[in-house]
């Protein structure tokens, strides 16, 4: 058993994320896509944050208990969205760290 394992280990080829280039096709189009999708969501996350503050001062200014829970709603999941999408680059980075 010992053998097959050491045997399925030497037939599979190392990875190294950073020569993509070489064994992805399209490799600079899809990464250029993916930063553009990145910062697309980044910049939506942005944008729910001031419109979810905008709402919940004209809720809390207008004593409308709903405006001020769906602002308050919009500024929490805009932020745990932005960190989310940031946080993705390091999540994978170290995933092919360790993996490697």
């Amino acid at each position: 058993m010992q053998q097959m394992e050491s045997w399925l280990v030497a037939a599979v080829p190392r990875l190294n994320p950073s020569s993509g280039r070489q064994w992805i096709p399209n490799y600079d189009q899809l990464i250029s896509a993916l930063n553009g999708l990145t910062l697309a969501g980044l910049l939506f996350a942005a944008g729910t944050v001031i419109i979810g503050g905008a709402t919940w001062a004209l809720g809390a200014n207008r004593a409308h208990t709903q405006g001020v829970t769906w602002g308050r709603f919009m500024v929490v999941g805009g932020f745990v969205g932005a960190v989310v999408i940031g946080a993705a680059v390091a999540i994978v980075n170290t995933g092919f760290r360790l993996g490697s």
